[in-house]
């Protein structure tokens, strides 16, 4: 095996994170530390009352591995447009709505932010490879647990298709619609694909519990770019202009 695996954690669960780096990078997996890539996809959301799909178009950067930024678009024919970018630096979840910028250091917002944060680093799997803060404890023959030390209860359960790739990641978290903990599930569909020299899955599905709420492809990747914590702080712009609808989180992620 020519990558050194240092994260930690009982037989079953480093044997899995093996076979699931191998699944998707072979034997040289890359060393990511921050990330930046653009999806296009669907959103479920809503345009007045109605539940509708709307087109989709994100951009979400990171720095692994609790550091992540989503700046979306979304359209609904000719009728209905906007934009919201969500932020988490670590500490303070950043919302904006135009040129509005809300903070919450709140508990509960800050750990559905890092739970979030997690399980999306999970997705990549590469970065959980030289992290000795990650712990990771088998399940089955097909699922583990995987945090990161100081963080015992942020686990996410990962599980493995029959040939090692990834199936899906789930993990319990505040939906911003009410507060309510939920189970959030990250899928992948279809064989990986190369984008800008990154192996990743064609499809990428985001479910609370059973109810689908977004759809992602991969279009762009950019590798490791130069990011420091300051690139997720958002900072009210006067001079941008607003949106011709704000979006909520919950209508922006479908749901979420």
């Amino acid at each position: 095996m020519s990558f050194l695996l240092l994260a930690q954690g009982d037989p079953i669960g480093k044997d899995l994170l093996k076979k699931l780096v191998i699944a998707r990078y072979g034997f040289s997996p890359p060393a990511l530390e921050t990330l930046r890539i653009r999806y296009r996809g669907r959103s479920r959301g809503k345009l007045g009352p109605f539940p509708v799909w709307a087109r989709l178009d994100a951009t979400a950067t990171y720095r692994f591995p609790l550091m992540m930024k989503w700046e979306m678009k979304v359209s609904v024919l000719r009728l209905f447009r906007s934009s919201y970018t969500t932020s988490f630096d670590g500490q303070t979840v950043y919302e904006q709505q135009g040129i509005h910028v809300t903070r919450s250091t709140a508990a509960d917002m800050v750990e559905s932010a890092r739970r979030r944060a997690w399980s999306e680093t999970i997705f990549f799997v590469s970065p959980l490879i030289a992290d000795r803060d990650v712990r990771v404890e088998g399940i089955d023959a097909r699922s583990f647990r995987a945090r990161l030390s100081g963080y015992d209860g942020d686990f996410a359960i990962v599980r493995l298709e029959d040939d090692h790739t990834l199936k899906e990641i789930e993990v319990e978290r505040a939906d911003p619609q009410g507060g309510e903990r939920k189970i959030q599930y990250i899928r992948t569909r279809g064989s990986l694909i190369k984008v800008d020299g990154l192996l990743l899955p064609p499809l990428v599905q985001r479910y609370w519990g059973d109810e689908m709420f977004m759809e992602l492809e991969p279009v762009a990747v950019e590798l490791n770019p130069q990011l420091t914590p300051d690139d997720f702080v958002l900072r009210e712009d006067e001079d941008a202009p607003a949106s011709q609808e704000e979006t909520t989180e919950e209508e922006a992620e479908a749901g979420e």
